[in-house]
């Protein structure tokens, strides 16, 4: 097979996959209506990683600060998230979850693990170490392609 053919099965997996994905993504919906794509994503980062500085968010996601600014005061005015400013440098900002949406995080989470686990289960425990191998090499290879540029 060469190159090209094996691009083009590949490109075909994804949006195979991606399909899938966006019907998950639909159940997804009831968990975050009406929050923008990046708003999501804030959410994941914050979910993740807890109270997050304002510029740490917007390194992680590649944005400017003041699109963070705009992205949060969403979340804010959705009561989603708050900010805290630090006592010791008012210039710091940290963003933190709500109780409800840190719940709404957790339970989408969830249905996120439990969509891995299905796709998983179609693979035997060496094409399952196979694959997190290959996911692992690709990761790593994008991650520092990013920390170059």
């Amino acid at each position: 097979m060469s190159t090209e053919d094996k691009i083009r099965e590949i490109t075909e997996c994804f949006h195979a996959m991606r399909g899938v994905e966006r019907r998950h993504d639909k159940k997804q919906e009831r968990f975050f209506n009406n929050i923008s794509h990046q708003a999501l994503h804030t959410i994941v980062y914050i979910g993740e990683n807890g109270a997050s500085r304002m510029s740490d968010i917007a390194d992680n996601l590649q944005l400017s600060l003041s699109s963070i600014t705009g992205i949060v005061d969403e979340l804010v005015a959705k009561k989603m998230a708050r900010r805290i400013r630090s006592t010791e440098d008012r210039r710091i900002v940290q963003v933190v979850l709500t109780a409800e949406a840190e719940k709404l995080f957790k339970d989408a989470m969830n249905q996120h693990i439990d969509f891995v686990r299905d796709i998983l289960n179609t693979l035997n425990s060496q094409e399952q170490d196979q694959l997190l191998a290959l996911f692992r090499k690709i990761a790593t290879s994008m991650k520092n392609k990013r920390a170059a540029s």
